[in-house]
């Protein structure tokens, strides 16, 4: 059996804003804490446990006690009630996302477990404002550890309980965050990247294969079986062309694909994503190049868009200048007529790392 863990805030619920809303206004009616940095990316560790100690450090120079976290705790739900029964617009699920739930609660393949950086009560609680049915779906939270990693390794465990598995063949996180993806790289587990708070690019630029704008219009099992432990990446956008094509375009000082007719851009991708689309286009073809392109010197406007499958991709609406190609790395498929990674990528990954 093969387990999938869920993040909840911008990955199941729409619910980022407004729980940072009551989170840092619990600080402040309970403690007297104003201007509290909301950049959640500048903390140690980002969960609830995680933040509510560090500011109790740089306010007070102690960690908070076993009373003042019960009292926040309870401070944060009271305000997230009083939200739910006056803005419950607010606490929306994300498209697809009950849908999925239901899906894999009757796989015989997959179980399904959460994992979420917020205390248990107010994950709850959202959880249930969204309408989601997660009856028997282990949760963990930050109340079963301060690290996020922490949390998705407790997730495991409640899961192999629940389920009754000594060990899964494979494990997949969803998250919406950069730091998700941090941990999924740092457990060697694989992740799916949900882009509706976070900018799509950013997820892929920090190393994420597969990213969703939702869980509509998708094959969600089928991406589950495709994810893959996120990489570090590189700062280019990657576009498979024919050689030949390429040497014309030199020549002209301007690259125009044939989509760009067609489709109205030319489509591109992250080095995550250069090997499944060589597969999946380009089988058994060996006149091939990879252009590495500087996506700050693109004069077209990029876009990243769903796909058919529902995966995000980069897209240059409009012709390439020749210019912004940094490289060009020549592309064949192997004698079994599939795509590797070539060497030269594999050297500029390794070293990001």
């Amino acid at each position: 059996m093969n387990l999938v863990i869920f993040d909840i805030d911008g990955t199941l619920t729409n619910t980022k804003q407004i729980d940072e809303t009551c989170f840092v206004n619990s600080f402040a009616s309970e403690f007297g804490f104003v201007n509290i940095n909301s950049n959640w990316a500048e903390y140690k560790n980002i969960t609830d446990s995680g933040i509510t100690q560090q500011i109790f450090q740089e306010r007070l120079q102690r960690q908070p006690s076993e009373l003042e976290i019960k009292r926040f705790k309870l401070a944060f739900v009271e305000k997230l009630q009083q939200e739910i029964s006056t803005h419950k617009h607010l606490f929306s699920s994300i498209p697809g996302a009950e849908k999925v739930l239901a899906e894999l609660q009757t796989s015989i393949t997959w179980c399904v477990a959460i994992a979420t950086g917020g205390w248990y009560n107010s994950s709850l609680l959202k959880l249930q404002a969204a309408d989601l049915e997660i009856h028997n779906i282990p949760l963990a939270s930050s109340d079963d550890g301060i690290s996020r990693e922490d949390i998705i390794n407790a997730a495991i465990l409640k899961a192999k309980n629940n389920y009754n598995i000594e060990e899964f063949t494979k494990i997949v996180f969803i998250g919406d965050g950069i730091w998700d993806i941090k941990t999924a790289r740092n457990l060697n587990i694989s992740f799916i990247g949900i882009a509706n708070y976070q900018a799509p690019e950013k997820l892929l630029d920090s190393g994420a294969k597969t990213v969703l704008q939702d869980f509509d219009n998708c094959d969600f099992t089928k991406l589950l079986d495709a994810a893959e432990v996120p990489k570090y990446n590189i700062p280019f956008l990657l576009h498979i062309t024919q050689r030949l094509q390429w040497e014309q375009a030199k020549d002209n000082d301007i690259y125009i694909a044939e989509s760009l007719a067609n489709e109205g851009f030319i489509h591109c991708s992250k080095v995550a994503q250069i090997v499944p689309v060589a597969n999946r286009f380009f089988y058994n073809q060996q006149k091939l190049v990879i252009l590495l392109i500087d996506s700050q010197k693109v004069e077209a406007e990029i876009r990243y868009e769903a796909a058919e499958t529902g995966e995000i991709f980069p897209h240059i609406y409009g012709s390439l200048n020749i210019d912004a190609v940094a490289q060009v790395i020549n592309f064949a498929s192997g004698v079994n007529g599939y795509f590797d990674l070539p060497k030269q990528l594999q050297d500029l990954l390794s070293e990001t790392e």
